[in-house]
């Protein structure tokens, strides 16, 4: 029965860090990327996916099958609800009159002094 335990705890774990990467990708999408759109882009896209992953990871390290069921749902629903909620979200920043840049960005070198707008 111990080494079954320790499959479980490896798969557990495998995911769990998978997510956890996907997560991070997310996150440095976001600081990296220039306007809103493309942010929330990469936010929706990879956090959505990497929370799902964390979740199943932590289900599968659970030992108790009521904690992996409601895992399971919680993972199930932030896929179910994360294009939905970036839909909503784009919706209303272009409603809101916020528009994506156009034309090539232009990253501003380090130190260098930043135009006001």
């Amino acid at each position: 029965m111990a080494a079954l335990d320790l499959l479980r705890m490896g798969v557990g774990a495998f995911l769990t860090f998978c997510g956890f990467l996907f997560m991070l990708g997310g996150a440095i999408g976001v600081l990296r990327f220039p306007d809103f759109y493309t942010r929330l882009h990469a936010a929706r896209a990879a956090d959505g996916v990497g929370a799902a992953i964390f979740l199943v990871g932590l289900a599968v390290l659970s030992g108790d099958a009521g904690v992996m069921l409601r895992l399971l749902v919680l993972g199930v629903l932030i896929v179910a609800l994360a294009p939905i909620m970036a839909h909503l979200s784009a919706n209303a920043a272009h409603v809101g009159g916020l528009a994506p840049l156009a034309g090539p960005y232009k990253a501003p070198r380090p130190g260098a002094q930043r135009d006001a707008p």
